[in-house]
């Protein structure tokens, strides 16, 4: 009597007797003759009936097919297809055999084949279902059994590998070494993970032993999935028998019939990052035990050699941005007055230190009409985008001074050409400052900045050189705003202090970090007589402040860029 054997499923050696007197359902539903508990198993997803004394399967319920086929023999059935003695039937990840005439007991699971074995099926052939599982970790005592000739020739591979630093260079190398030691091979991928997303594969070397054959071959996902998810080397003896790519729709379309894959893994911590795939499309030509044994080794040499590749590309493109942002730099540094105004009676400090490389932070002086111009600046944020915002900012405010003789209308027509020329994505604070040396007048516009400050020699005390209501907005945020200005003497030994926001922003190295705020301004001001009664020049007022800013930020990394100006009479 007909009956039907399961090889691969949930119950292996089950037989399903077929009298052929009712139909036999295979499906997923509960009311089918034989249930296939699988999400990708159709509810009915073949049958099995009798015409005129012979049995025909058909895939799905007879009115519609089933989601993912049936396949008798490896081939997808598409109308009702007569069974023969020995017709293997695949449904999803299921296999079952289809026999005439009674059967030997399946063998035990101890004798379905190991490492080195394969199963046998009744008319003595391998069967097409046969895979190997290899671990990276036992490569070494694994390949002691390779012939001489093919460790030479590993030898020979890790040797080029380690002198080779260049990833178009060492890549088809490693295939084209594949393809000599592997004769029966038709195709070869070197597939990488995405470093930003793992679940992406990215082909990194396609190649075919077959010339021009790069261009359509394709690598299965399925396959490579497995060796990643293991993180061990697989051998399938006829991918499109094996159970766990039963789904996998690749396989089927890229013939791909003997297929070895071995991981790419770390050295540091053992994750696979990749996988080397051959695959023959001749089902006469496979791949064995040994052969799977010297892949893992080439792999295991190939994925030191690609880390070493990756390093050495780190560190290269690390040291060019180092000199990039070391050129950058200088390039900032360059925008910077290279040094102080010298005006008879008068005394100049500057400071500026950039929170990165380079920074936002800017500052400027320049002569007009006998008066002296101080600017310092802040553009929002910090990084390259700052200094370049930073550079251009330099050159217009240069510009507006020159060619408006009061500071109000030169800060107005400032904003309006940085709004005109669309240059602005984040706002701007300046404080622009112009000193009369001959009246000791200065005369301040406030554009959002920290307010700039005055110290009294008289009384050791700060004092605000210009009122809240008379400072604007800041720059890049309403066109057509008009700026205004304020005066302010400078009697012998004042000075006038001009910072960034860096300056009062600068964190302490607490649990809680707390700034070191406008408080610690005052506080430090009122410090900074060397000697009670004795005056203090611009250059120790500027001194002592970013002194006790830095002591206060010890041990913290800088939170922001700093720029300082203070200018003074002498005492």
């Amino acid at each position: 009597m007909a009956s039907l054997l399961t090889l691969k499923g949930a119950t292996p050696g089950q037989r399903l007797t077929l009298d052929g007197k009712d139909p036999v359902t295979l499906g997923r539903a509960q009311t089918c003759t034989m249930v296939l508990e699988s999400p990708a198993v159709s509810r009915v997803h073949a049958l099995i009936k009798s015409v005129n004394g012979k049995l025909f399967i058909e895939d799905g319920d007879g009115k519609a097919p089933s989601r993912n086929g049936t396949y008798v023999n490896n081939q997808a059935i598409t109308a009702a297809t007569p069974l023969k003695d020995n017709d293997r039937i695949k449904i999803c990840e299921f296999l079952f055999t289809f026999h005439d005439q009674p059967v030997r007991p399946p063998l035990p699971a101890w004798a379905e084949g190991g490492e080195g074995e394969g199963n046998t099926d009744e008319d003595g052939e391998g069967t097409s279902t046969v895979e190997a599982t290899l671990s990276r970790q036992s490569t070494n005592q694994l390949l002691e059994a390779q012939p001489a000739e093919k460790i030479a020739a590993l030898l020979e591979i890790s040797t080029y590998l380690a002198r080779t630093l260049e990833l178009d260079t060492l890549m088809p190398r490693i295939a084209e070494s594949l393809f000599q030691l592997f004769k029966q091979a038709d195709r070869c991928f070197l597939i990488l993970r995405d470093p930003a997303d793992a679940a992406k594969l990215i082909p990194k070397m396609i190649k075919t032993r077959r010339a021009g054959g790069e261009t359509s071959a394709r690598f299965s996902r399925t396959i490579v999935k497995v060796c990643l998810d293991s993180a061990s080397a697989q051998l399938f003896d006829d991918a499109s028998s094996a159970p766990q790519l039963a789904l996998a729709q690749s396989v089927a379309d890229f013939r791909i019939r003997s297929v070895m894959v071995a991981p790419l893994c770390s050295a540091t911590d053992g994750k696979p990052f990749g996988v080397i795939q051959l695959d023959t499309q001749d089902r006469s030509k496979k791949f064995t035990q040994d052969d799977l044994k010297l892949l893992l080794g080439v792999a295991n040499q190939g994925a030191v050699a690609l880390e070493n590749v990756q390093l050495h590309t780190s560190l290269v493109t690390q040291e060019r941005s180092r000199r990039d942002m070391e050129l950058a730099k200088q390039v900032q540094r360059s925008f910077l007055p290279q040094t102080l105004p010298k005006l008879p009676g008068y005394q100049f400090y500057a400071h500026y230190e950039p929170a990165l490389v380079i920074g936002g932070d800017y500052y400027d002086f320049m002569p007009v009409d006998g008066r002296q111009v101080t600017l310092l600046g802040d553009v929002a944020g910090k990084g390259v985008s700052a200094a370049l915002l930073m550079a251009k900012l330099s050159a217009l405010a240069r510009f507006c001074m020159l060619t408006e003789p009061e500071p109000a209308a030169a800060i107005t027509k400032l904003n309006d050409e940085l709004l005109l020329n669309d240059l602005l994505d984040k706002f701007v604070t300046l404080a622009a400052v112009v000193l009369d040396p001959a009246k000791h007048q200065v005369t301040v516009v406030n554009a959002g900045h920290v307010t700039p400050m005055i110290y009294r020699q008289f009384g050791g005390k700060l004092e605000d050189a210009i009122e809240a209501e008379s400072c604007g907005l800041p720059l890049g945020v309403m066109p057509g705003y008009k700026y205004t200005s304020v005066q302010a003497e400078l009697r012998p030994g004042d000075s006038l202090l001009l910072f960034t926001d860096g300056v009062t922003d600068a964190q302490n190295n607490q649990p809680k970090p707390t700034r070191f705020e406008m408080s610690g301004v005052y506080e430090t001001v009122q410090q900074a007589r060397p000697v009670p009664g004795e005056p203090i020049t611009a250059t120790q007022l500027g001194e002592r402040l970013i002194k006790a800013v830095k002591q206060f930020s010890v041990g913290t990394n800088q939170y922001d860029d700093i720029a300082l100006v203070c200018f003074g009479r002498v005492p």
